[in-house]
């Protein structure tokens, strides 16, 4: 990919995140499986470290984390121009799909065969969300870091059978990261004496 025209990568580009921007129904983390199919095991671009590390940038800035890591890795395919194909190959889809959908919202609305295409939709995301959740407990495994497979238990513990606050998960969350920060810390400290 890295020896191809610019030009080439960008069209390769688009039509990689059109794609899988009229794929992921569900958006966010839906994607990420489709990203590793096409960038990392077809493309060869990047690696599944890079994309661990572009997955937790893209939800950390504002925005859609679809279109933050469209952005990213368009930038890592093609800098710049890559960045900006990205977003606006991944922008279209749900664009011209909504524009549609508004246009003829009350005949779609009392369409059964559409409700029941949406209902297989929604089956067919959880399967998606555990294969996410199975490669990323994955690399936390080979990256030895235990404590946030635990911490990821507590929370979902805590959020689904205390059904907590979104407010109180986040504080909950940065208080498991400061305390793991600092037996990492303390760790690195004592095994460098």
């Amino acid at each position: 990919m890295r020896g191809e025209s610019l030009l080439k990568r960008l069209f390769w580009l688009f039509r990689v995140n059109f794609c899988i921007s009229c794929l992921a129904v569900g958006g966010g983390y839906m994607i990420i499986p489709l990203f590793r199919d096409y960038f990392i095991d077809k493309g060869k671009v990047f690696g599944r470290e890079e994309l661990t590390e572009m997955t937790a940038v893209a939800q950390s800035v504002p925005g859609a984390i679809a279109i933050n890591l469209a952005g990213l890795a368009g930038y890592a395919t093609a800098g710049i121009a890559g960045a900006v194909v990205g977003c606006v190959s991944a922008v279209l889809p749900p664009l011209i799909i909504l524009s549609v959908v508004a246009a003829g919202y009350k005949e779609l609305i009392a369409n059964p065969e559409l409700n029941a295409a949406l209902k297989g939709m929604t089956a067919c995301m959880g399967a998606i969300m555990a294969d996410v959740v199975w490669d990323m407990g994955e690399n936390l495994i080979r990256e030895k870091q235990s404590g946030c497979i635990v911490a990821g238990a507590v929370l979902f513990v805590v959020s689904f059978v205390f059904d907590a606050d979104a407010f109180l998960l986040i504080f909950m969350t940065l208080g498991l990261y400061i305390a793991a920060s600092r037996i990492r810390r303390a760790e690195n400290v004592g095994s460098s004496v």
